[in-house]
């Protein structure tokens, strides 16, 4: 469990490329996440090519760090297996959410890069990697050895936490106005 409660996101990479089997294990862990009727309905497309990096790290504002990475992947949403985009994206999450924990135990810094759902961006990678039909790019990961020290935070929130029935939370009050 640590793997997971001492995850955070990294955005400074060493210049140096991860391994062969590194990246089977990370896409290895994709593949065991859970998805609606088994469908899988996930594409990886990973990048290495640092020009191709370069250009990706345009996408957004967030994202200039991707062309520092030595491993950059874009998680697609195949609708020619399942139609519905938004359990694509539940699948498509799992699976991501796997690899960057598999990262973590590998020793490989990682940071989630949000395509979906701004058109500027996802239409931007489309014209990038030339996309066919029904593969719908939602976001994109940066990978690679951490150049930074890993700061990690304690996100346990009890207030979030509701048993029975949902409780209103007096001490957020304000925020639900």
């Amino acid at each position: 469990m640590d793997y997971i409660f001492n995850r955070c996101s990294i955005r400074k990479f060493k210049d140096e490329p991860l391994k062969d089997d590194e990246i089977q294990k990370i896409l290895k862990a994709a593949f065991s996440a859970p998805s609606a009727r088994d469908l899988r309905p996930w594409q990886f497309i990973v990048i290495q090519n640092k020009e191709t990096l370069e250009k990706l790290s345009t996408v957004s504002p967030y994202a200039s760090f991707l062309k520092d990475a030595s491993m950059g992947m874009i998680v697609c949403a195949d609708t020619n297996i399942n139609p519905s985009l938004d359990y694509c994206q539940q699948d498509c999450a799992a699976a991501t959410e796997n690899m960057l924990i598999e990262a973590n135990a590998l020793s490989i810094g990682s940071c989630w890069l949000g395509v979906y759902p701004r058109e500027e961006r996802y239409l931007k990678v489309n014209e990038i990697m030339k996309l066919p039909k029904g593969i719908f790019p939602l976001w994109m990961i940066a990978f690679g050895y951490s150049d930074q020290k890993a700061v990690v935070k304690n996100k346990w929130d009890e207030s979030k936490i509701h048993y029975e029935k949902y409780k209103k939370n007096l001490l957020n009050q304000d925020a639900l106005i």
